[in-house]
């Protein structure tokens, strides 16, 4: 478990010091500090609880089974964008690449024919 003083050292240098180098007092400071630690605090413990009750309302019915179809198997939408885009580069690049050749053939066989029939 975590000691609140090993909490207060790794956000004292971010928090207190800047406020105690901004003239306010120690007091002051040391408020700050202590606002600041419950706001992180009461954040997460929010986040954790909002979290649970919306697991439970999803995956679990009103007789109070689990229920494995309500749960989302596919992949994270995150995952399915990221996917989206590389493959719209990679057939964008592949496009391009495809015109870059297409021109240079194109340019070999104009200068051929121009010099053969010249």
């Amino acid at each position: 478990m975590l000691k609140p003083s090993v909490i207060g050292i790794i956000t004292i240098p971010g928090t207190m010091t800047g406020a105690i180098l901004g003239g306010i007092s120690v007091e002051q400071a040391a408020k700050l500090q202590m606002i600041i630690m419950f706001m992180i605090t009461s954040a997460s413990a929010l986040a954790a609880i909002f979290t649970t009750f919306s697991v439970i309302s999803i995956a679990v019915d009103g007789e109070h089974r689990i229920r494995d179809d309500r749960i989302d198997e596919k992949t994270y939408a995150l995952w399915r964008w990221r996917s989206a885009l590389i493959q719209f580069l990679v057939d964008g690049a592949g496009t391009m690449w495809g015109r870059l050749i297409r021109k240079r053939e194109v340019a070999g066989t104009l200068g051929e024919r121009t010099s053969l029939l010249s």
